[in-house]
């Protein structure tokens, strides 16, 4: 669902809450519900500007579509201005003000500290299990999947684990992709037992990014039998394994970086590859032996 979409199930949501009463039958109140969506879907799409802008989420809007830092700043800080529980508003002012990773970290915390609050304010505590389901709530999601980020870049790594685990908790179907997050931090701490529970709770599906990591903690747990086991398992699932280790070794892994397309990678490629280790970089780096091993192991298969 895009930012556009959001946009509109939130207008709906806050249309039904004014509009429609307890009383209402399910017809009527399907057929006024119709009508609004009618009503969106045919209004002509006017260009928005900072003249026609009105709510904090057209700011935020403009904020995001921004040419430079200093315009996105001052409509993210007049979308917080007009609604000072707009998380999404917070988190960019954070990102575009902030001096380094630990400023970043600090603002990103007192911002979740914030959405904390917003969210049993709002009443969405009931919701759990279905966070990023509930349009009210993605705001709040986003800002937790950045501050783990965050965690990660200042090397918080129990705290970004706990996070993680929190953020599943939260969302069960994991839409942001968390658990490939958590994966790679369990396999940073060695926690075999809570990797191989991760894995299960996820049907053991036969993903890159869950199989890469469990052979790495077999591997630092010197388990030969299990670490080869994974590794097969991972090149049977993704044709580019071997170039991916290859390229590793050989430093060559920007070269294939440079052939991608800006529109997200090709899944069981080399491009979720670079992708998984440009985004897990704190992990993958400090374990260069592991590829040497893997190169070995393939090798001779």
């Amino acid at each position: 669902m895009s930012r556009e979409t959001e946009k509109m199930f939130k207008g709906l949501h806050e249309f039904m809450a004014k509009n429609i009463s307890e009383d209402m039958s399910e017809e009527d109140m399907k057929k006024m519900v119709d009508e609004y969506m009618s009503n969106q879907i045919g209004a002509p799409m006017n260009e928005l500007t900072e003249k026609n802008a009105q709510t904090s989420d057209d700011f935020l809007e403009l904020a995001m579509d921004a040419e430079n830092e200093a315009t996105a700043l001052k409509y993210a800080k007049k979308a917080l201005k007009l609604d000072p529980d707009n998380l999404d508003a917070e988190a960019m002012i954070a990102d575009i003000t902030s001096e380094n990773d630990f400023d970043y970290y600090k603002k990103l915390k007192r911002i979740v500290e914030h959405g904390n609050k917003v969210i049993e304010k709002k009443g969405f505590l009931e919701d759990v299990g279905h966070f990023w389901g509930v349009v009210e709530t993605r705001p709040y999601m986003r800002v937790r999947h950045s501050y783990i980020e965050s965690l990660i870049a200042c090397r918080m790594m129990t705290h970004a684990i706990n996070e993680c685990e929190d953020m599943l908790r939260l969302s069960e179907n994991d839409n942001l992709g968390i658990r490939y997050i958590l994966m790679h931090l369990y396999a940073y701490v060695e926690d075999e037992t809570k990797a191989l529970e991760l894995h299960k709770r996820y049907e053991g599906n036969d993903e890159t990014q869950m199989l890469l990591p469990l052979a790495m903690i077999y591997f630092k747990l010197e388990k030969w039998e299990q670490a080869e086991k994974y590794l097969k398992k991972l090149s049977k699932a993704n044709k580019d394994t071997k170039k991916f280790i290859k390229a590793v070794l050989t430093d060559s892994l920007d070269r294939e970086a440079q052939k991608m397309n800006s529109f997200g990678y090709a899944p069981f490629s080399i491009e979720e590859f670079v992708t998984e280790f440009a985004e897990n970089s704190y992990l993958f780096r400090a374990e260069y032996n592991f590829f040497i091993w893997a190169d070995g192991v393939l090798k001779s298969k």
